[in-house]
């Protein structure tokens, strides 16, 4: 960790003695297309302060033992690069929204959540959109043993991508029963060809690690386009068709600004520990929970109970058209603690 203080220390250096072109072309660029401020700063603190809020976002992510300080940097340069322009950025408030709901700081979060909803409202799905979102509904399979349910999925269309994200509201995790949210926030993406509705591509969320197979689309087609989906015991991590055959080199997360991938456990690893017991047996709030998984690796693998996606989703009518994830969950949605997830399977999270 302090190798990576001292070489971000360095940039800032490189930044302010020398400017920072390419730099000032990306964020310049998002600032330009950014339907909520018209007026391109090429200031360089300006164009530093953003990249150091991404860059310190990425550190806080990573953990580590500067993990409050990094929070707080993000933070600072987030609001200083938004007071020097003259106009609103939604990209970047959103940013900072995004930022305090990693840290639980709610209200914060929910008062940046609700400048991004009044610069760029959502829209309304159209009869033929919520078609399609139950045309393209995965089939879902959980473990029989499965303890929580599934409460809410919230849907959102991207405004202007072939892309559809299915998020899951579990009524709790497993190894998490004093995080302080009331639910654990899974989703999956579905991609498809605007013109003829197959799907392209099929995404999933395994605990920060974006997963994807060309089986997974296949098998999609073979069925009506509905792409098959597994969902991890206890930790509902997502998993595509053919994840057994998935590079544990894949089960990363990556970051933006910072080119060093954290390792995550796969599938057998997280079966080893769960089943020897779950992370905190002991406390108040897992009264009543299972202790462990109480079975084989092949037991823990198996998915067989089937969940009824598209009735859910008639029954629950949270379907929108956003880029801002999170922000349209909390302001439209649910009214009880999420925790934040990236809003789209690529790009910055």
């Amino acid at each position: 960790m302090e190798r990576k203080i001292l070489l971000l220390t360095l940039c800032v250096g490189i930044f302010i003695n020398i400017g920072t072109m390419l730099l000032g072309e990306k964020i310049g660029t998002k600032i330009k297309n950014d339907e909520a401020g018209d007026s391109l700063v090429s200031s360089t603190e300006l164009l530093t302060n953003f990249e150091l809020g991404d860059r310190f976002l990425d550190l806080y992510r990573m953990g580590g033992k500067k993990n409050r300080q990094d929070f707080e940097n993000a933070v600072e340069h987030y609001k200083k690069g938004l007071q020097l322009l003259e106009s609103a950025n939604v990209y970047y408030t959103n940013r900072l929204g995004y930022a305090y709901h990693l840290e639980r700081r709610l209200k914060e979060a929910s008062e940046q959540y609700e400048k991004v909803i009044r610069l760029d409202p959502p829209q309304s799905v159209t009869p033929e959109e919520f078609e399609l979102v139950i045309r393209l509904a995965p089939r879902l399979y959980v473990n029989s043993k499965e303890f929580f349910d599934l409460e809410d999925v919230v849907v959102i269309l991207h405004p202007e991508e072939p892309l559809i994200e299915y998020s899951f509201f579990w009524d709790d995790d497993i190894g998490y029963p004093g995080d302080n949210d009331p639910t654990d926030h899974e989703k999956i993406w579905i991609q498809y060809d605007p013109e003829t509705g197959d799907v392209v591509k099929v995404y999933t969320y395994f605990h920060r690690a974006i997963l994807s197979t060309e089986e997974s689309i296949k098998d999609a087609r073979d069925h009506h386009n509905r792409a098959l989906i597994y969902v991890q015991w206890g930790g509902h991590g997502s998993l595509p068709i053919g994840w057994q055959k998935i590079p544990a080199g894949q089960f990363v997360v990556k970051y933006a600004h910072i080119d060093e991938p954290g390792i995550i456990g796969n599938m057998r690893s997280r079966f080893q520990k769960d089943a020897k017991s779950i992370r905190r047996p002991d406390h108040p709030l897992a009264k009543g929970w299972p202790k462990k998984f109480f079975g084989t690796w092949e037991e823990f693998i198996t998915f067989d109970k089937y969940i009824d996606l598209p009735e859910l989703i008639k029954e629950k009518k949270m379907v929108i058209k956003s880029r801002w994830s999170n922000a349209v969950i909390d302001q439209y949605f649910l009214d009880y603690q999420f925790f934040p997830k990236r809003a789209w399977p690529t790009g910055a999270p």
